[in-house]
């Protein structure tokens, strides 16, 4: 029989299934409006369930007609019946012709539309994923939809952009020049040509100009932006607020305000609270200039053997209560000789941290690590190649571990659990001090952990070396005064 009545509408709520039966019968029936019919269309282009069941109703429909319903014993057909017959056949051949048309579309279209590829996983280290919509395979290509990685780190290459993501992560593809980080850290770096890359937040939306930058959505939504090299713009959805970050700066998006983190400077000519003074001369200094040096050194007597090596390049540190023998402290120099400087405005200290493969982020809560200045006094003479636990600048007698008195303070920063990668820059007046007062000199600094945990197998973080073949050393970037005449 056939399926031409169209049920009239329920007061209850339908299902999905319900209203699909409703319009599917509507449309073989020849009584669907073109709203209905659009409808329709739209629940067969997303569901390959349906397609498949409308595709079945339909040939019945037309098999039936065509056969003349056999299921029934017709009497005799005289010529007036026959007549009626050939009329009513007529009255559906422009539906049968309709139907079999908008199948066919409809199912070259199912069958010939491939999922685009939007990105492709190029990479995964120690990867524990959770429930996604789609496949965590190196090499495998990615349509639109949702990752989530719960720890490890992970590498996704679109067509002009490269993501890296660590653990804990949530993020959906969205096309080949957009995605959506709902939470977790991703840092982005976008080749020459490759500008124009957005990544969505559930604060603010970021378009990257040709740059590297990082992006951190805590689990509440708010929003951080790091921006290491090359320029961002950023974009408040609540209040519609926009700014351009350039260089290395830093913003904050909250549920009411798009905010830069760093201080606002005196001088009117700073750009978005985070730029010096444009009359300041600006000096690069890492840890390879001069005699510059750096090395680290593990409390107990215990290296690293093949099982689980020490990367190279990598100036390691940790701090674990429970397992002090596996302390680590880093020692930087940097040679400030030979420089006409009469007077600083600002100093920062830019570390950029990378993988170490060694331990395990999610096991290790955000961590704030401390720069101490070695007092000049106690600047024993020292190198990469003598430095051990027994042989280091400020060493406590008989111990392993860093002499209070012989240091000093200069400032604290805080790396996030989901992001040990990436530039981390230390701005604090007691630093400044200390550069200042070291002028002419070789100071050494270190760098601490203050975050312990007691777990065995947690994370070793690391900073790029000299050596590193990509990453940036060590730097110090001084902010010298210019004297003016009148």
């Amino acid at each position: 029989m056939l399926t031409a009545l169209f049920l009239s509408k329920e007061l209850a709520p339908m299902t999905q299934r319900e209203r699909f039966d409703q319009l599917r019968n509507a449309f073989l029936g020849g009584v669907a409006t073109q709203a209905e019919t659009e409808e329709l269309q739209s629940l067969l282009h997303a569901s390959d369930e349906l397609l498949d069941d409308y595709i079945e109703h339909a040939n019945q429909d037309a098999a039936l007609i065509w056969n003349g319903i056999p299921e029934q014993t017709l009497p005799p057909v005289c010529p007036a019946e026959s007549a009626t017959g050939l009329s009513r056949l007529n009255r559906y051949l422009p539906l049968i012709a309709a139907s079999l048309l908008f199948v066919a579309a409809a199912g070259w279209e199912w069958m010939t539309m491939q999922p685009r590829s939007v990105a492709t996983i190029i990479s995964s280290t120690d990867c524990h994923w959770g429930t996604g919509t789609l496949p965590t395979t190196v090499g495998q290509e990615l349509t639109t939809g949702r990752l989530r990685l719960i720890s490890g780190i992970a590498e996704l290459q679109f067509p002009r952009a490269t993501v890296s993501m660590e653990g804990p992560v949530d993020i959906e593809l969205i096309s080949a020049e957009r995605c959506r980080l709902h939470s977790g850290s991703i840092v982005g770096s976008v080749s020459e040509g490759g500008e124009g890359f957005v990544v969505e937040t559930p604060r603010a939306e970021i378009t990257d100009r040709g740059t590297k930058f990082g992006v951190f959505v805590d689990n509440v939504g708010d929003a951080r932006l790091d921006v290491m090299e090359g320029k961002v713009d950023v974009k408040h959805l609540g209040t519609g607020r926009q700014m351009t970050l350039e260089g290395t700066s830093r913003a904050f998006a909250s549920v009411h305000a798009l905010e830069t983190f760093a201080p606002k400077q005196k001088s009117g000519g700073e750009q978005n609270g985070v730029m010096p003074a444009s009359s300041d001369k600006v000096i690069h200094i890492s840890s390879a200039y001069g005699d510059g040096d750096e090395g680290d050194v593990t409390s107990g007597d215990r290296r690293e053997g093949d099982v689980f090596p020490t990367p190279d390049h990598v100036l390691l540190v940790k701090r674990a209560d429970s397992e002090p023998h596996w302390n680590r402290k880093a020692f930087i120099r940097f040679d400030l000789t030979g420089f006409d400087i009469s007077e600083l405005s600002s100093v920062e200290l830019r570390l950029e941290g990378v993988h170490t493969g060694m331990g395990y982020t999610s096991l290790l809560p955000d961590s704030t690590f401390r720069v101490h200045g070695v007092k000049p006094e106690y600047n024993t003479d020292w190198n990469s190649k003598t430095l051990d636990r027994n042989n280091f600048p400020a060493r406590k007698p008989e111990t392993h571990q860093l002499n209070p008195d012989k240091v000093e303070l200069l400032g604290e920063f805080l790396i996030p659990q989901s992001k040990p990668q990436g530039q981390f820059v230390i701005a604090d007046p007691r630093l400044l001090q200390f550069v200042q007062d070291n002028l002419g000199s070789t100071p050494t600094l270190v760098i601490t952990r203050l975050t312990s945990v007691n777990q065995t197998q947690s994370y070793v973080h690391g900073f790029a070396s000299r050596t590193h073949p990509t990453a940036s050393p060590p730097t110090l970037r001084l902010h010298v005064k210019q004297t003016t005449t009148d």
